[in-house]
Order: structure tokens, then sequence, then C-alpha cells
């Protein structure tokens, strides 16, 4: 039987990242409320290097929530001309690509390669 295009043949991707992502931030927020509960106990012991440990988790997982729910902005519409003016000084196509990628966070990798390439006019 020959596979419709129009159904899916494998699980929903988009899904299964916000899935992973949704699991994410709810073990580090779950994580942070452990670990504050028990430096409670660590400060009335004065167990230092413990509480030392404790802010340590807490401040990682902080940055890890803030990385995940911040948004990634939107790319935007280069030119070639604008690519090649980004890229000119700069030798070689693996740091032109990182160049044109600092230059434009929303930049996804594949089309930074495609922009870098038909800009060096060495579209394949």
């Amino acid at each position: 039987m020959p596979i419709d295009d129009d159904e899916p043949t494998g699980p929903n991707l988009a899904l299964l990242r916000g899935f992973s992502t949704a699991l994410t931030l709810l073990g580090s927020v779950i994580l942070i409320g452990c670990v504050g509960y028990l430096m409670v106990g660590w400060w009335d012991d004065k167990r230092w290097t413990w509480l030392i440990l404790g802010v340590v988790v807490i401040a990682v997982n902080l940055a890890l929530l803030f990385t995940r729910l911040r948004p990634t902005p939107k790319p935007r519409d280069w030119t070639v001309d604008e690519v090649r003016e980004v890229i000119a000084p700069i030798h070689g196509e693996v740091a032109q690509i990182r160049t044109l990628r600092r230059r434009d966070r929303g930049l996804g990798l594949a089309q930074a390669v495609e922009l870098v390439r038909a800009a060096n006019g060495t579209e394949e």
C-alpha cells in the first residue's frame, strides 16, 4: 500500500518538542522548590558547603528557565547584497555563517548556509 503524503507517518515532532520543554521546565521548578526547602535546614545547621551548592543549583536552574522561556526572535529577510556586505571581510564559509547568525539571532543554520552560499556564488 503506497504512503499518502497527506497522512503523517511519524509522531508530530513539534508536539514532542513542546512536551519535552514542558517537562524540562516542570522538573526545573520542582528542583528549585526542593533545594530551596533543603537550604532552610542547611542554614539552620550551618552547613555552608551544602548551602553554597544549593545556591549554585538554584542559579543554574533559574538560568535554564530564563533561556527556555525567552522568545526566539524572528529572522529578518536578507537580500544577497546585504549578506555580501556582512560577510565580505570574513574568510571561510563557517566563519561567515557564524557571523551572519550573530547578526540575526533568529536565523536558522540551514537558512544561514543557503544565504552565505548564494552570496559567495557557491550554490549547489
